[in-house]
């Protein structure tokens, strides 16, 4: 498998719980690799092999060509940030930071001149001579990531280094980190059950479910062209419509009878080249879906609904709209500059295009159980001001 780093058929247990099963993907040099799923998916136990801190059942880990699975961890020329940061409490920042040198035997003029290199890279000059537990949390993971990286490794791994970490203060630490990657431009690998996270930092991501990788890709691409309901669930919000194919019309689209939506039909581009008379199970994200009050230009790849208003959610920068449709619940997300409070329709007209609809993979086979939201009843936000 080519890459710089490798994942070769890793497949681990814990006791009679499979918690990797044969997994294989590779890491291209210099790039931000992220593996995102929910707790117990894998995602950290695929880290700490790498890290050396546990050992796969079965497969390789392959790092510049070499194999690394059998290496102890002080062998490999690997480095772990932890959430919890990992800082030794009783030794100053400059302490921490020259702790991996110290311990190699590096020259002290090279020690000191490290360290007050990584003190300035990571804006933390002033702050050099102060204990862990004076600083505020985002300090102390820059610190963390200081003292992995005076070490010099080939890869950094991260294993939800934000976690810890307030909203406003983990975007500013993304930012940050995405800047110190491009001073160094080693390869980072990325942990987080945190889609905004993995889709704003990363060149790539693994979506990891129950052990397996389900998707893999440009973030771009895994928002936009979902091969599976978990993870077009997963990566942000979306609605799925169950249904049956009636035809195959011009061009490649294929025109879907929807199941809990009377007679109404839907058309979208038949990208699995699918028959008529099968079953589909499509994914439309809710910031593809036009909504007003008025009917909108009819166009033949335009799909039109007419719908009630079930609730209308205020969320700052935007406007969530919960339109029922027959038995169909349907999520609308409209961003807008402005918004008058005393405007609100009782019926509403849905329209998108056809290339905007997406059919899943596996519809036949698909286990509902793996999604974290329900396929035709989706979750409401919990915040935002609703308006009734």
């Amino acid at each position: 498998m080519a890459g710089f780093l490798s994942f070769e058929n890793i497949s681990k247990k814990f006791g009679r719980q499979t918690v990797l099963s044969d997994v294989s993907f590779s890491v291209e040099k210099g790039k931000i690799f992220s593996l995102l799923g929910p707790s117990g998916c894998g995602k950290t136990t695929l880290l700490r092999i790498c890290a050396g801190l546990e050992s796969p059942d079965s497969g390789r880990v392959i790092l510049d060509g070499k194999d690394i699975t059998d290496l102890v961890p002080n062998d490999r020329p690997v480095n772990t940030v932890f959430q919890n940061y990992a800082l030794f409490p009783h030794m100053t920042i400059w302490e921490n930071i020259a702790f991996g040198p110290r311990v190699d035997k590096r020259p002290k003029q090279e020690i000191a001149s490290e360290v007050e290199k990584y003190l300035e890279m990571i804006q933390m000059t002033s702050h050099a001579y102060k204990k862990p537990a004076q600083l505020s949390g985002g300090m102390r993971q820059r610190v963390a990531l200081a003292r992995a990286l005076i070490n010099h490794p080939q890869v950094l791994l991260l294993d939800e280094p934000l976690a810890a970490l307030d909203l406003k203060l983990r975007q500013r630490m993304l930012v940050e980190l995405d800047e110190l990657h491009d001073k160094i431009g080693i390869t980072f690998v990325y942990v987080t059950h945190d889609q905004s996270e993995a889709m704003s930092i990363s060149d790539d991501v693994a979506v990891m479910n129950r052990g397996i990788i389900e998707q893999m890709g440009p973030p771009a691409e895994i928002y936009e062209a979902p091969k599976s309901s978990f993870v077009a669930a997963f990566i942000g919000d979306t609605n799925f419509f169950d249904g049956t194919v009636t035809e195959i019309t011009d061009n490649d689209y294929s025109r879907v009878q929807l199941e809990n939506m009377g007679n109404q039909q839907m058309l979208i581009f038949n990208d699995r080249r699918l028959n008529a008379g099968d079953g589909v199970h499509v994914s439309i994200r809710p910031e593809k879906i036009d909504i007003s009050a008025e009917p909108p230009a009819t166009d033949r790849k335009k799909n039109i609904l007419k719908g009630h208003v079930e609730d209308i959610i205020y969320m700052g920068n935007s406007t969530k709209f919960w339109i029922r449709v027959g038995r169909q619940l349907i999520s609308v997300q409209k961003q807008h500059s402005a918004f008058l409070l005393d405007q609100k329709p009782i019926r509403f007209w849905l329209a998108w295009h056809a290339d905007n609809g997406y059919i899943l993979d596996n519809y036949q086979d698909a286990d509902r159980s793996l999604l974290p939201i329900n396929v035709t009843e989706p979750q409401k936000p919990e915040k935002g001001h609703k308006q009734k």
